[in-house]
């Protein structure tokens, strides 16, 4: 069998059998299923991509959600430790309040007890002034009682002869034959440790000391001890008296120093005892007072501070 086909561009005319109009007709059913399995595997493939797509962006937004609970964790326990030190921050601040408070507080007082202290000084030097005037006039008065005394030979012989009489005891003989007053107890407690050396100092910066200092020397003097005083200057943050010991002393140093601890507490002093923080011959500051002895050749030391009564 034959077919003529007519071409559209062409007038020329073709002519195909029938086994070549089946080889064709194979050929597009061949080229149909490839084009067939090729459109499926796109789309497989599209399918594919796609669900991996999705799986992907799951996979990240679940590990953008565990980030954000692990950091959303993490600000968590910060936030709770900031609460924390700004609650200890609020703690320490009371605290700070409280110290400044009653540093005030002290400071008043301080202030009150210099008052106090100026008012008896005044005081004792308005007595002191007032002694000295009537002294004055008491003396003035026996110098004119003595102008104005009669010569003893006229009055002997004015006066008939009458019989002597003892005079009464004056006051300064009456003193005399009174017994001494017993030491006070502080001046007691210390006469077992005559001879002790002592080196007392007194805190430049302190306004009571040197009053303080020089009521404890007169104490330690009037006990028999020996002691010398020097100004302590360039050095702060002393209080009260605190007594001083030498490493390596003997026994009875160390008993006298805890005797005069004791003895000071008992008379109201506001006395701390312990050991000198470094070498025995090294201060720092100056000391200023006696040349001989040196002030570090006593193996006692006292030192007045502030507010050391």
């Amino acid at each position: 069998m034959t077919i003529t086909v007519t071409g559209m561009r062409s007038n020329k005319v073709v002519t195909m059998d029938i086994e070549q109009l089946r080889g064709w007709a194979t050929f597009m059913d061949r080229a149909v299923v490839v084009s067939l399995v090729a459109t499926v595997m796109a789309i497989a493939a599209l399918a594919t991509t796609t669900w991996l797509s999705f799986r992907f962006a799951d996979a990240v937004r679940a590990r953008e959600h565990v980030t954000f609970l692990q950091y959303k964790g993490e600000m968590g326990k910060h936030a709770v430790e900031l609460e924390q030190d700004l609650s200890t921050a609020r703690e320490r601040i009371v605290e700070l309040e409280q110290a400044a408070a009653a540093a005030d507080a002290r400071a008043v007082q301080a202030a009150r007890e210099s008052v106090t202290a100026n008012e008896k000084a005044r005081s004792a030097e308005i007595d002191a002034e007032e002694v000295r005037r009537r002294v004055a006039e008491l003396g003035k008065a026996v110098m004119e009682a003595r102008t104005r005394a009669p010569d003893p030979a006229q009055a002997v012989a004015a006066d008939p002869p009458q019989a002597k009489e003892r005079p009464a005891p004056s006051s300064a003989a009456a003193s005399e034959e009174a017994p001494p007053p017993p030491p006070s107890p502080i001046i007691a407690s210390l006469k077992k440790y005559a001879g002790t050396k002592a080196a007392v100092y007194v805190l430049d910066e302190a306004r009571d000391a040197p009053s303080i200092g020089a009521a404890i020397s007169g104490y330690l003097s009037d006990a028999g001890w020996s002691p010398q005083t020097w100004t302590w200057s360039g050095v702060s943050g002393i209080l009260g008296v605190v007594v001083l010991i030498k490493d390596g002393s003997d026994p009875a140093t160390s008993e006298a120093a805890s005797a005069v601890f004791e003895a000071l507490r008992s008379d109201g002093f506001n006395a701390a005892k312990g050991d000198w923080p470094a070498n025995w011959s090294r201060y720092r500051g100056t000391l200023n007072g006696p040349q001989t002895p040196a002030p570090t050749d006593a193996p006692i030391r006292i030192v007045i501070g502030a507010k050391a009564r």
